[in-house]
C-alpha cells in the first residue's frame, strides 16, 4: 500500500511540474524586446520601411556626426565626385571647424571623391565643410538644401544648423527621422559604396597629412553581415550609431542616439538579433503586378510596379499584417502613352505612416493613329457633281431658249401691227 501511494505521490509531482511552455501559443526562439541604453532608438525593415522597434522615436536629439549621412547624400545626388575643390580659407574659423579633422589648408586641393571618403569614414568635420561650400556655394546655402531634403524624405522634427554635427543650438533630429534618412540615402549606389569601405587611402599635395581614411564603425570590422553606416559623438550627443546589417535577403537599419557607453554596439547587435529573429518578409505584390488602369483614347492601359511591395510579419503576432496601396494619378487627360512611361505613383502606408512611393508604369504603347487617306477616287462625289453641273446646265439652257422664244414672238407681233 506504501508503494501505492508513493508511485502515486510520484506521479502528481511530475504533472504539476510540467512547463509552462507547452500551453503557450506563441513560437519559441523568438527574442524578447532589447534593453538599449540609449536615449532614443529604432529599427526599421529597409525592403518594407515598416517599423520593427522603436524608443523615444520621436524626442528631438543631436544627431553629432550622423549628420553627415544628409551631407554625403546630398553630395552624392548633385555633385561629380570626379571635381576638384579648392579648400577655402573657412577652415581658419575654429567655430566652425574643430573636433575630427584631416587637416585641410586653404588652397588645398582635393577631389570631391576623397572628401567624402575622408568624412564618411574617418568623420572629418573640416572635409563635411569643404563638401557643403563646394555643393551649395557657402555653408548656410548647403544646409538649407539639407532641412528641404529632410522634409521630402518625411523627417518633419529635423533641423540642421551645420553639415558636420557639431554641437550648436537647434541642432537636432529623431531617431525616427534618422532612419528614414539613411534608409534613402543607403538607396544611393555610391554612398551605400562608401560607408561599407573599411579603409581607403586619399592623396595629399603635401607629406605629413593623413591619408589613410579607417572606417570608425566598430561593428563593419567585427559582423561581415554589417555594411554601413556611420557613428558620432561630442559631450552633449554623447555615443551615436547608424547601422545597416543584410542578412537572409534582408535588410535593417537601426539607430541609437544618446548612448552613455561603448555598449552602443551590443545594443545595435542586440536590435539586430531582435529584428531577424521575431520578423519575416513576404512579397505583398511582385515587380510586374498590374495596380491600377488608365484611359488612354478610350483603351484601357494596365499600370505596373518595376519593384516589388514588402510586407514586414511580427512572427509572435497571430494577426496579419496589412498595408494600404493608395493610387496618385497624373494630372491631366492622356492622349498618348509609351510603354515604360511613368503616369501615376502609389502610396504604400502602415495604418497613417507612409512608407514608401513607387512609380506606376504604362504596359503598353498607345499613339493615335492619323485619319487613314483614301488613294482611291470619291466616285459618288465625282458623280453628284457632274450631275449637278449637268442640271444647271440644262436649267440655263432651257431659260436661254425660253427667252429667245419670248423674244421672237415679241418681234412677230410687232411686224403684224405695222403691217396693219
Amino acid at each position: 500500500m506504501k508503494f501505492i501511494m508513493v508511485i502515486l505521490l510520484a506521479l502528481s509531482m511530475v504533472l504539476s511540474n510540467s512547463p509552462a511552455t507547452y500551453a503557450e501559443d506563441k513560437p519559441t526562439g523568438l527574442e524578447p524586446l532589447p534593453q538599449v541604453r540609449g536615449e532614443g532608438a529604432y529599427l526599421i525593415d529597409v525592403q518594407s520601411g515598416q517599423t520593427l522597434f522603436s524608443k523615444n522615436p520621436n524626442e528631438q536629439l543631436a544627431p553629432a556626426s550622423t549628420t553627415k549621412i544628409m551631407t554625403g547624400l546630398l553630395a552624392f545626388e548633385r555633385g561629380n565626385l570626379n571635381d576638384i575643390v579648392t579648400v577655402s580659407s573657412t577652415m581658419l574659423n575654429s567655430k566652425l571647424v574643430y573636433g575630427t579633422q584631416v587637416y585641410l589648408e586653404p588652397g588645398e586641393k582635393m577631389s570631391l571623391q576623397d572628401l567624402l571618403y575622408a568624412m564618411l569614414l574617418n568623420s572629418a568635420n573640416d572635409a563635411a565643410v569643404t563638401v557643403a561650400e563646394h555643393i551649395g556655394g557657402d555653408v548656410q546655402s548647403f544646409v538649407d538644401l539639407m532641412n528641404q531634403r529632410a522634409l521630402e524624405i518625411g523627417a518633419t522634427q529635423t533641423h540642421f544648423v551645420n553639415p558636420s554635427g557639431l554641437t550648436e543650438k537647434g541642432h537636432v533630429t529623431t531617431a525616427h527621422d534618422l532612419a528614414l534618412i539613411a534608409r534613402v540615402a543607403y538607396q544611393n549606389p555610391l554612398f551605400a559604396q562608401y560607408v561599407r569601405t573599411k579603409s581607403h587611402g586619399i592623396s595629399r599635395s603635401k607629406p605629413d597629412l593623413p591619408t589613410q581614411m579607417v572606417n570608425e564603425n566598430k561593428l563593419l570590422w567585427q559582423d561581415s553581415d554589417v555594411d554601413g553606416i556611420k557613428t558620432g559623438y561630442t559631450s552633449a550627443a554623447e555615443n551615436c550609431l547608424v547601422a545597416s546589417m543584410t542578412k537572409d535577403g534582408r535588410q535593417l537599419i537601426g539607430v541609437i542616439l544618446k548612448s552613455p557607453g561603448r555598449e552602443i554596439y551590443t545594443d545595435m547587435q542586440n536590435l539586430f538579433d531582435y529584428g531577424y529573429t521575431n520578423y519575416a518578409d513576404k512579397i505583398l505584390k511582385p515587380a510586374g503586378s498590374v495596380l491600377s488602369t488608365v484611359m488612354v483614347n478610350n483603351e484601357p492601359v494596365d499600370l505596373k510596379i518595376d519593384r516589388p511591395i514588402y510586407l514586414t510579419q511580427n512572427l509572435a503576432d497571430q494577426t496579419p499584417s496589412s498595408l494600404t496601396l493608395k493610387v496618385i494619378p497624373s494630372a491631366g487627360k492622356l492622349t498618348t502613352i509609351k510603354e515604360g512611361q511613368e503616369v501615376a505613383q502609389m502610396e504604400v502606408y502602415d495604418g497613417s505612416t507612409l512608407l514608401d512611393t513607387l512609380t506606376l508604369k504604362a504596359a503598353r504603347t498607345i499613339i493615335p493613329q492619323p485619319p487613314i487617306k483614301s488613294s482611291n477616287p470619291n466616285y459618288l462625289s465625282w458623280l453628284v457633281g457632274i450631275t449637278l453641273t449637268g442640271v444647271l446646265f440644262l436649267v440655263l439652257f432651257r431659260r436661254k431658249i425660253d427667252a429667245e422664244r419670248r423674244s421672237r414672238r415679241r418681234i412677230l407681233l410687232t411686224r403684224r401691227r405695222e403691217s396693219n
